[in-house]
């Protein structure tokens, strides 16, 4: 077996955290190749240079079209005789004079000539936002991130057959269920609401990369197929598909049911895992990567401008005019303080263009305002106050009012009261109004630059 090592260094602009001033950098990728009969393993490292790397995308060019039959630590794409290495969370950043490795393993014909490398994107610069060039974050501590990570083991593997039978025909699953029980599937709506759908789809995932019985992937398959449809030719999802009628098909953010779906589309369309498998092929996660754009359209125009200014975003929106929605009786139109969270977490999973960080940094700036939260205070479910005095803490209201943004409280009457105290027992102690929603997507974005 003999190792060929292939190194190419490129000059290029990496800016040292998310938007800092860019700094010349040689940034440079290596391949190191294992080679036997008609085989290969291939360890590519790619060093930041002199300075810190957030993202990054290698390209390995080959002589002949490359046959790779497994990859590893890495986002693998194969085009003609070139394969592109995209990074995955946990290893996008790369702190200064320092490296990171991925692999792959690949069969070929007649002679093996180790490929060249070349570094395609290495986190941006400070002055290049094109669509083409801009800047991706490391995704280390964004918030919308930790419901996925915990829906692959959401249930016990032992109820994988339990949550199969509860799959509609259509694809989807029904919300709030325990799964003690078989189900009967049948012809139902599907809901994304409460988590549903995309934490089967998930765990189903996962439980197929443990098990490799194709009856989950088949499932996880025919999840995704339900999902896409769902879409609406304008980006969003509404909360049931096919539809209910009523505020059930407005665009729906209320309790993260779009951020979900969009997250399980950017892991799935990466193939991280549980993903990593071949539950999806390459053109399928075209079509994901395809949903997501039209996602993050639809969320960059439904952001509401109060007084002529962006803020954030209502728990549901129309889906063709944009425009904040009501749902039920209290649930008015409305500036959503925890809904708006996990919108603005998933734009910083994509590339940093203009629209986008002129979003970010407008709903950044709307949750760090004064005007919006409550200094020294939290709240807390326990007593029936609710909204208490602690030092040094913030809260942020679920509503705010579109046009004032005070923070307000309402009933099943479908009024508005500024007083939680005002509403009934019912609504008081059965439906959240506060939380220190704010605090995790102030802190991810103090960590990547943009605060």
């Amino acid at each position: 077996m003999k190792k060929i090592t292939n190194t190419i260094a490129l000059a290029v602009a990496i800016g040292c955290g998310a938007f800092a001033s860019a700094q010349a950098s040689a940034a440079s990728c290596a391949v190191a190749s294992d080679i036997w009969s008609n085989g290969y393993t291939l360890t590519v490292t790619v060093d930041s240079g002199s300075a810190a790397v957030d993202g990054w995308k290698v390209q390995l060019k080959f002589d002949q079209t490359p046959d790779i039959s497994n990859s590893w630590s890495a986002d693998v794409q194969t085009s003609g005789k070139t394969i592109t290495a995209t990074s995955l969370d946990w290893n996008s950043h790369i702190d200064a004079g320092s490296s990171v490795s991925f692999g792959l393993q690949g069969t070929y014909d007649g002679s093996f000539t180790a490929p060249d490398c070349v570094i395609a994107d290495s986190g941006g610069t400070s002055g290049d936002s094109s669509d083409d060039n801009a800047k991706l974050l490391s995704q280390d501590g964004n918030p919308v991130h930790k419901r996925f990570k915990s829906q692959r083991t959401a249930w016990s593997q032992s109820k994988a057959d339990i949550i199969l039978s509860y799959q509609y025909d259509n694809g989807g699953w029904p919300k709030n269920q325990s799964y003690d029980s078989k189900g009967s599937g049948g012809s139902g709506k599907g809901t994304f609401d409460n988590g549903a759908t995309t934490t089967e789809m998930i765990y189903l995932a996962q439980v197929y990369r443990d098990t490799k019985n194709t009856k989950y992937r088949n499932a996880v398959r025919k999840g995704m197929d339900y999902t896409l449809k769902a879409q609406y030719s304008t980006g969003g999802w509404p909360q049931f598909y096919p539809l209910k009628g009523g505020y059930h098909d407005h665009v729906t953010f209320n309790d993260n049911a779009m951020s979900s779906v969009l997250t399980m589309l950017y892991h799935a369309s990466r193939k991280d895992a549980p993903f990593d498998t071949d539950i999806f092929s390459d053109s399928d996660r075209a079509e994901m990567k395809t949903a997501i754009t039209k996602g993050v359209e639809y969320i960059l125009k439904a952001q509401w401008k109060q007084n002529g200014t962006l803020t954030v975003w209502c728990a549901q929106h129309g889906k063709s005019d944009y425009k904040p929605k009501k749902a039920r009786a209290y649930e008015l139109k409305s500036l959503s303080g925890s809904e708006s969270v996990e919108v603005l977490g998933f734009l910083m999973t994509q590339p940093q263009t203009d629209k986008v960080k002129k979003a970010v940094k407008a709903g950044l700036a709307w949750f760090s305002s004064p005007n919006t939260y409550l200094a020294d205070h939290t709240y807390d479910k326990s007593v029936e106050k609710k909204i208490v005095y602690k030092k040094g803490s913030r809260m942020w209201y679920r509503f705010y009012d579109l046009e004032t943004n005070t923070g307000f409280f309402s009933d099943r009457d479908g009024k508005k009261y500024y007083d939680l105290m005002d509403i009934s027992s019912e609504r008081r102690n059965g439906y959240s109004w506060g939380g220190n929603y704010g605090e995790k997507i102030i802190s991810y974005a103090k960590k990547v630059g943009y605060l």
